[in-house]
């Protein structure tokens, strides 16, 4: 009789539990993680600026790159993603970058967050006219405060196939140029 009223204690819990409303996001901490995070991330793009790239990082990076089962972290993976934009500047090219972000969790000290979205990466090679669209990709992100400032700890992302359409069907899409 005790495992059974055990059980029924623990099923009425875990229904109860996953009956929850989704917690209500702050709308100003998505515009501090906007401002701090994404926003410098496609000027760094744009700008091919691997110094503002590598301040929306934290040093204890964790990378997770899914298409090449690939770990990477702390300094030698943000010398690396700085040395790819650096390059593309030399070379004359430019890239851009763009998010759709589709969920976003605040844990209750508000200084933790971890979101989810899409991206789309376009760039502009010697013989385009333009940024021209490349491919698409699904990324996870932890962000975290470092004295007060969002910061990108946790990346992990893989390419996948996408429409424009679904892209830009996400109720918050971020582009350079747009609010």
């Amino acid at each position: 009789m005790k495992q059974l009223t055990a059980m029924v204690l623990f099923c009425t819990f875990v229904l109860s539990y996953g009956q929850r409303p989704p917690k209500d996001i702050p709308q100003e901490v998505l515009e501090a993680i906007k401002t701090e995070v994404w926003i410098p991330f496609m000027e760094a793009y744009d700008q091919s600026d691997s110094q503002k790239l590598k301040s929306i990082h934290t040093q204890d990076i964790f990378r997770v790159t899914q298409d090449q089962n690939q770990i990477e972290t702390g300094e030698s993976y943000l010398e690396e993603f700085g040395n790819f934009v650096e390059t593309v500047k030399a070379r004359g090219s430019q890239i851009g970058i763009a998010f759709a972000i589709r969920s976003t969790a605040l844990n209750d000290a508000g200084d933790m967050a971890y979101q989810t979205g899409y991206y789309r990466f376009s760039s502009k090679r010697s013989d385009d006219e333009s940024l021209v669209v490349r491919g698409y990709g699904e990324f996870n992100v932890g962000l975290r405060k470092e004295n007060g400032t969002w910061k990108i700890w946790l990346d992990a992302d893989k390419h996948i196939q996408l429409s424009p359409e679904d892209f830009n069907a996400e109720e918050i899409v971020y582009e350079l140029g747009k609010s």
